[in-house]
Formats: structure tokens, C-alpha cells, sequence
């Protein structure tokens, strides 16, 4: 979240002559703290929008006011995670104003209904409704923020953080199991569109992983925007390059490291098993990662160009075909599985599907893991079942074979 303006109203932007401009507000919010009143102030602006027919990709510019500018920036960095958590990365340019109570209020330009086909066969409405699990997903709020609460619980339990870079984006929490040396590593990499949530938010999800004698490090990467996703597959493969070197200093077994990721993080890790990690530095082996696990990854971001999401992600077509897994060597050797639930849209379902028949035509241990009745939510939280097939693979795959 970084401010355009301060003490001064945003300009008004002029909408294009076939787009339609609407002011969204949540009203005043006040008599909660800080951070109860971002998530409430968010998520009435939030329903103000979807009241007047738009969403927070049209949002244009937004105007926040506080009664203490102060304590608002040096909240900044949970306040701009909160209100990602509801509106993901779309904020437009921001000025902060100081006011009597916290307000967000929001123009926003809401782009012309297209019939036509934009993807496949289909239109921009239906492409969008497809890769919006928060829409179609009624509880998803409530799934988050729970995840929020525990995972944040749960994160002081963690031996360590570990930094690989320049800031608190560049970090990762480690779990190690007590009472096991040298356990072998599992990495896990959030998902949120690559716009939200933190490396604490499924932490939780992946307490009885450790509990079964594998250590867990969780990751955190620059958000977009202003990060892109480029740059944030560029941190991801020096955290797990990190990871690697460090072995020894941290106490786990850096010659077996497996990944897996949710959503975003499921494309991320198909990134990673995409890596020649000797290019990367001569000193990393080519079979780094001995086992990944993309949970309702995205595999072609081409669908992605098309829809309002990609205000905030700014994919090119260059983007989208460079950072394409699908279009991709699978470098690793290491078992791979694409895993997504049997209650997610036809797309998810159809990208986890495409890839794994893609590279099953030339690899035998690639498997397609559909799980019934688990939507893009509850899926990754049978991490935490061990009676789920997922967890079981997760943890086949985590332990060297004898």
C-alpha cells in the first residue's frame, strides 16, 4: 500500500467514454481498533462496490481517512495485508487524509459487458466468474480470516525465521520436529493470487506434517503489486536456494527438500520444478526438489489477461507465456502431483488436468489428485487431514525412501 497523495483529495481520473464511474464508500468505521476497523471498513466498501455492479479490479483511485495518521503508517504493514485479505492488490493510486473516523471510499470504473469470446469459448464475465473462487466460494471470508487467526496462533511455535533477503517479504518461518535430527524438508508456498495473505496463513495446515517427523518452512514473497509475478518466482527460487545452502545451520536434511503451494503458490512451485537450478548457481544440484505438490495451481496464466484480475497482475502476453508452466520444461525429475478439488470451477479442475495428462504422456510419476467435494478453500485444508489422500502424498513424498 503506498500513498499517491497526503492531506489532499485524489484528482479526479476521467473514466473512458464506455466505462462508468462509481464512487464506492464504507461509511465511517470507528470503535473497534485499528485493525478491526481496516477489516470492517474494507469489507462494507467491498459490498458497496458489488452493490453498484462493480469489483475491486475497477477500483481507480481510493481515499482513506483516519483520525491518526501516525498510527495508521505505522500499522502500515498489517493494514495493507488485512485489506488485501478482502480486496486483494486493487487499490488504485491512494491518498490519506486525516478525518474524525476511518472511511474508505473508492472510484471505480466499470468497463463495458462483452459478449464475445475473450478465452476459449468463454466471455469476459464468464472467464472472470471461472477464476474467482472468493465469488463462487460464499464462505471463503470466514475461511480466511480463520486462517489468519490460527495460522497466526500457530506461528509461535515456529524454531525460527530465517531472512534471504531485504525485508519482511523475504522471509521464511521454519518448524522442525522435536525429536527427530536431520528431518528431511517440506516447503510451502501461499497462495492469494499473488496479491495477499502471508507465510503464517496455512502454517497451521501443515502441524501434522511436522508431527510426522518432517521439518516445514513456510515462505514469504513480495506481494503484487508493486511486486510482479516475475519477480516474485525470482524470490522464490532464492529462498529455496537458501534453504538448500543453509541446510546444515538450521538443522534439516537440505538434500531432500520437497515443495508444495496452494492457488498461487501452486503455480509458484511448478515454477521451482520448471528451474535448472545449476543456471541458477553452479553450486545447486539439478535435482534440488525430489518431490512437488501443486494444490489448484495455475499452469496457463493466459486466461489470466483477460479478466479484471490482471489489473493487479499487469501480465503481458510475453508474461504469460514465459511464466507458464504449461509451456514449460518440467526440469525435475522428482514425482510431481497436481491436486485440486472435485467442487472447484471447471477451469481449476481443467488446468490441474491438462498439465498432469501433459507430461503423463512422458513421465510415469506424474499423478492428477481430484479431491471430491473440497471447493478452492477446503481443499488445501486437508493438508491437515491424515486420512486425506493429500496429506498422505504430501508425506510419502516428503520421507527418503529407503
Amino acid at each position: 500500500m503506498h500513498f499517491t497523495w497526503r492531506d489532499q483529495p485524489a484528482p479526479a481520473i476521467q473514466a473512458d467514454p464506455n466505462h462508468t464511474a462509481v464512487t464506492a464508500t464504507s461509511g465511517p468505521i470507528e470503535g473497534q481498533t485499528l485493525t478491526e476497523d481496516v477489516l470492517a471498513a474494507a469489507r462494507a466498501l467491498g459490498l458497496d462496490l458489488a452493490r453498484q455492479g462493480a469489483a475491486p479490479p475497477h477500483i481507480r483511485t481510493l481515499t482513506i481517512t483516519t483520525p491518526d495518521p501516525d498510527a495508521f503508517d505505522a500499522a502500515l504493514p498489517e493494514i495493507d495485508l488485512l485489506y488485501r485479505e478482502i480486496l486483494g492488490g486493487n487499490f488504485g493510486e491512494i491518498t490519506l487524509i486525516k478525518g474524525e473516523s476511518l472511511s474508505f471510499t473508492a472510484v471505480a470504473h466499470i468497463p463495458p459487458v462483452t459478449e464475445y469470446p475473450v478465452y476459449l469459448d468463454y466471455d469476459a464475465a464468464s472467464l472472470s466468474r471461472e477464476y474467482s473462487p472468493r465469488v463462487s466460494v460464499p464462505e471463503a471470508a470466514q475461511i480466511m480470516a480463520a486462517w489468519r487467526v490460527d495460522g497466526t496462533a500457530h506461528q509461535k511455535t515456529r524454531t525460527a525465521e530465517i531472512s534471504y533477503g531485504p525485508d519482511g517479504a523475504h522471509t521464511i518461518d521454519l518448524y522442525l520436529p522435536q525429536g527427530v535430527k536431520n528431518a528431511p524438508l517440506h516447503v510451502y508456498i501461499h497462495g492469494g493470487y499473488w496479491q495477499a495473505l502471508d507465510k503464517k496463513d496455512n502454517a497451521h495446515l501443515c502441524r501434522k506434517i511436522v508431527e510426522a517427523g518432517i521439518a516445514v518452512a513456510t515462505l514469504n514473497y513480495p506481494l503484487c503489486p508493486p511486486a510482479s509475478i516475475g519477480d516474485i518466482v525470482t524470490d522464490c527460487r532464492a529462498a529455496l536456494a537458501h534453504l538448500y545452502k543453509t541446510a546444515d545451520q538450521h538443522g534439516y536434511d537440505g538434500d531432500w527438500i520437497t515443495i508444495s503451494g496452494h492457488s498461487a503458490g501452486g503455480h509458484l512451485v511448478a515454477m521451482l520444478a520448471a528451474t535448472h537450478w545449476p543456471q541458477i548457481d553452479p553450486d545447486l544440484p539439478r535435482d534440488l526438489i525430489k518431490g512437488t505438490v501443486s494444490i489448484s495451481g495455475l499452469f496457463d496464466l493466459e486466461p489470466l489477461r483477460h479478466i479484471g484480475l490482471n489489473n493487479a497482475l499487469r501480465l503481458t502476453e510475453d508474461d504469460a507465456r514465459t511464466l507458464s508452466p504449461m509451456l514449460l520444461n518440467l526440469v525435475s525429475n522428482a514425482p510431481f502431483i497436481a491436486a485440486v478439488g472435485g467442487a472447484e470451477s471447471e477451469e481449476f479442475r481443467r488446468q490441474s488436468q491438462d498439465y498432469a495428462d501433459h507430461w503423463r504422456d512422458r513421465r510415469k510419476d506424474i499423478d492428477y489428485l481430484e479431491m471430491p467435494g473440497l471447493n478452492h478453500f477446503t481443499v488445501v485444508e486437508a493438508l491437515a487431514d491424515t486420512d486425506s489422500a493429500l496429506y498422505k502424498k504430501v508425506v510419502e513424498l516428503s520421507k527418503p525412501k529407503a
